[in-house]
């Protein structure tokens, strides 16, 4: 173990939390340290296949990102007013109130989406919620692949 491998590890785990703070790409920084390390290292310890692997868990983990909120939108009945809503609410909330604003901006965004497009409060804050736990559940896949991503790059190096 050099400095390099804890740079990595260290980049990696700034990687970990971009995973639950939006503003930071937390994925793709965990794969870039894997790949900066084997590039540095000239591809001994980590091969072209582990990064190829990690490479398709980071795109999975980006479409996550974009489906699990999309998934509970719909899967509680937001209308395409709703769903423009959590996006609009959700990139507010970040500027304005991160970390927490997102939850609360996709929530809010959904539900005036929602009232515009004709629903009653009731139902929109419904589809508001259903949105929520689709970010949500997003997330925690997410911070799941990343821990993954981490502790595959540790075996493989220390191993």
């Amino acid at each position: 173990m050099n400095w390099a491998f804890w740079l990595g590890l260290l980049v990696m785990l700034l990687g970990l939390a971009g995973t639950v703070m939006p503003v930071l790409p937390g994925t793709p920084i965990i794969f870039l340290a894997i790949l900066g390390y084997a590039f540095y290292t000239h591809f001994t310890s980590v091969g072209i296949w582990f990064i190829l692997i990690m490479g398709l868990l980071t795109a999975i983990s980006l479409g996550i990102d974009y489906l699990g909120t999309v998934y509970g939108a719909k899967r509680y009945g937001a209308s395409r007013y709703g769903i423009l809503g959590s996006v609009i609410g959700g990139i507010l909330g970040i500027i304005f109130m991160p970390p927490l604003g997102i939850v609360l901006g996709i929530l809010l965004g959904t539900v005036i989406g929602e009232i515009i497009s004709g629903k009653n409060t009731e139902r929109a804050l419904g589809t508001g919620w259903g949105t929520v736990v689709g970010f949500l559940g997003g997330t925690v896949l997410k911070i799941a692949i990343g821990l993954v991503m981490i502790v595959s790059f540790v075996v493989r190096v220390l191993l």
